[in-house]
């Protein structure tokens, strides 16, 4: 499987695809979800936790005997600063300078053509299409030359890691342990109570989930973002509200331009809150797909004008 850029793969839809659950991670750890992961762990391995011989014991003393396993909390951030330009630890590492303001770019443009489109006639409009397809590409390009190497391989660790953080926090004896109704209010009573902390949890799992649809929305429109110039979204998906759910796909895996919209317009308005109201009902949830091991990727997966027309196709 081909993973780093060339003159014709400008876009690797596998980077692409790697990078959500990079990204996913990066906005879990803003909402200190990893440090509190961490924190329960030591309470557990003190005897701090009234835990019977259940699932949540059981799931934290597997999370303490393979602390060598997983990325430390200084290697996840090197991670988070290559592919998106985010602080690092190591001021050897080089960061995506670039990332902040393409992303931004982009879907700052997605939401405003979207609103322009169902309220504006056309003569009114301040965002064209080729705002659209240009901002797209550049991400895109930006994201593939960023997602092979280093960070392809920490994505597969981070995909089996969140899943267990997510299934730990969603445990009812952990909840009553911390007197929670919800995965949301454990990390807020735990970062309140062993951290000091106030994160906001919710805003962390909206751009989290979001991020990951806009990032599969790139991913599987390749063809169409190479393209020299055209309208890459369909009018009919936006103005109708198909979305991946209404036909019985996942939104994660073959998000409609509808779908696109709803993520960036959801990403744009918890960034633009300094406290997103939160949901302590609500289910934790890791919007990531399984992906094949990289030896059976190497001889299974399609090549990448392939993937693109079989994911285009089903979106």
């Amino acid at each position: 499987m081909q993973q780093g850029g060339g003159a014709n793969a400008e876009i690797v839809p596998a980077n692409l695809r790697a990078l959500e659950a990079v990204y996913f991670a990066a906005m879990l750890e803003e909402a200190r979800v990893f440090e509190v992961v961490e924190r329960l762990v030591a309470m557990f391995g003190q005897g701090l936790l009234p835990l019977g011989p259940g699932k949540a014991g059981a799931t934290l003393y597997r999370y303490w005997k393979g602390h060598h396993q997983r990325l430390t909390a200084a290697q996840r951030h090197d991670v988070y600063a290559r592919v998106f330009g985010f602080p690092a630890q190591d001021a050897n590492v080089r960061p995506n300078r670039k990332f902040n303001d393409l992303w931004i770019n982009f879907v700052s443009i997605v939401g405003m053509y979207s609103a322009e489109l169902q309220m504006l006639p056309p003569s009114e409009r301040s965002v064209g299409p080729e705002e659209v397809l240009t901002s797209g590409r550049d991400l895109a390009i930006n994201l593939s030359a960023h997602g092979h190497s280093l960070a392809w391989f920490a994505a597969q660790d981070f995909k089996p890691e969140i899943q267990q953080i997510i299934d730990l926090l969603s445990d009812p004896e952990i909840q009553i342990a911390f007197q929670a109704r919800g995965p949301w209010q454990v990390i807020q009573n735990v970062a309140a109570a062993e951290l000091n902390a106030t994160p906001n949890v919710s805003r962390g799992h909206t751009r989290g989930e979001s991020g990951v649809i806009i990032i599969r929305w790139l991913a599987n429109r390749r063809a169409r973002l190479l393209r020299p110039r055209g309208n890459i979204l369909k009018h009919d998906d936006i103005c109708e509200g198909r979305t991946a759910a209404s036909q019985n796909k996942k939104p994660t895996v073959y998000p409609t331009d509808s779908d696109l919209v709803t993520a960036c317009e959801r990403w744009l308005a918890v960034t633009g809150t300094e406290e997103a109201e939160i949901n302590e009902r609500a289910p934790l949830q890791a919007p990531l797909e399984e992906q094949a091991p990289l030896e059976e990727q190497a001889s299974a997966d399609p090549s990448p004008g392939q993937q693109d027309e079989q994911s285009e196709e089903a979106a």
